[in-house]
Formats: C-alpha cells, sequence, structure tokens
C-alpha cells in the first residue's frame, strides 16, 4: 500500500492540502490519516473513490509510478517550436503519441511516461487537453479556428529543462518532418 499512500500524499501535498482538509474530505479524523499516510493503515477502496472525485483523477492514478508531465510539455513545446505558424490540435496530439509509440517501439519505454486513453480519433494522452487548456488560459499558446481545426502556436519561447536526449529530439524531428505537410486525417 506504500504507492498508494505515496501518490496520495504526493497529490495532497502538490494540490496544497493539509492533512486535516484530506481527513475531512474522507470522513475520517487526521490521526486515522496519518496512520494511512505513513502506511500503518491501508485506504479503503471507498476512500480512494473519495480522493478519486476529489482530486478528479482516474483510481489508477494512485496505484502508478508518478508520471512525467514536465516531459511530456517540453515534447509539446517541443513540436510548436517546429510548427511555428500553427498546428492542427489533433495533429499536434497525434504527433506526441507517435513520439510515444516510436519511442516506446525501440526501447520498450514511452518517451513521456504519460498514460494514453482511447478517443474516437485514436489515442490520446490524458493529459492533453488539461495542459492545452492550462497553457491557454496562462497566455503561453494562442487557440484559434481555422476551417475545420483548431490551429494552436506558441506565443512563448519556453525554455527546455533538459529533460529530452538528442535522440528523443531526433526523432521527434523524424516525425515532425516526415508529418508536416500531411493533412491530420492521414495520420488518424
Amino acid at each position: 500500500m506504500s504507492e498508494v499512500t505515496n501518490n496520495v500524499e504526493r497529490l495532497r501535498s502538490s494540490r496544497g492540502l493539509t492533512q486535516e482538509q484530506t481527513a475531512d474530505v474522507l470522513g475520517i479524523s487526521r490521526g486515522t490519516y496519518i496512520s494511512a499516510a505513513k502506511g500503518k493503515r491501508d485506504l479503503t477502496t471507498g476512500e480512494l473513490e473519495k480522493l478519486s472525485a476529489y482530486f478528479s483523477v482516474p483510481i489508477a492514478e494512485f496505484f502508478d509510478q508518478p508520471r512525467n508531465n514536465e516531459k511530456f510539455k517540453q515534447m509539446y513545446f517541443y513540436i510548436l517550436r517546429y510548427f511555428r505558424d500553427g498546428i492542427p490540435k489533433t495533429k499536434l496530439a497525434k504527433l506526441l503519441y507517435l513520439a510515444d509509440f516510436g519511442w516506446f517501439y525501440y526501447n520498450l519505454t514511452p518517451m513521456s511516461g504519460v498514460r494514453y486513453v482511447r478517443r474516437e480519433y485514436g489515442p490520446v494522452a490524458d493529459i492533453f487537453f488539461e495542459l492545452t487548456d492550462d497553457l491557454y488560459d496562462r497566455g503561453k499558446i494562442n487557440i484559434k479556428p481555422l476551417d475545420y481545426a483548431l490551429m494552436i502556436n506558441s506565443t512563448t519561447i519556453e525554455q527546455e529543462d533538459g529533460l529530452l536526449s538528442d535522440e528523443e529530439k531526433e526523432l521527434l524531428d523524424k516525425i515532425c518532418v516526415f508529418w508536416k505537410d500531411k493533412r491530420t486525417a492521414e495520420i488518424i
């Protein structure tokens, strides 16, 4: 259960909640919550369901290794830099998936480490829409309708934190070059 409680604690802390506030969400005392946080007590399925609803994350999030959302964000901006004049939102989502899949194909591990969900037009990173909305709200990207697509372009120069290796950048470059002049429907 330590993996689960570590992930709960990580989420609690990242959201700026105290242990008391989290205990209130669960309907238990702070002492009981602390016992769970220390691994002396298991969280019940019902408690995990409450936390899942409260944090707006799937229950699986509590059982997974932490994801590297920052690396996914660097991949996102790397592709946006390549498509300076803008890229359709769906095409961006697909190129990010192809990078992760391509890296996995050769290295047996995804480039970003994020999870993918099934969508009508193929897999999409579970954080893609949340990240896109957040970047738009913070003025880091523009989203403009163009014909039947929403075009995304960067409004800022994001500094890389060195999370992408040269080999990963090379794969991203190859994907961008190959799909640059293709329509989104061809990728799907």
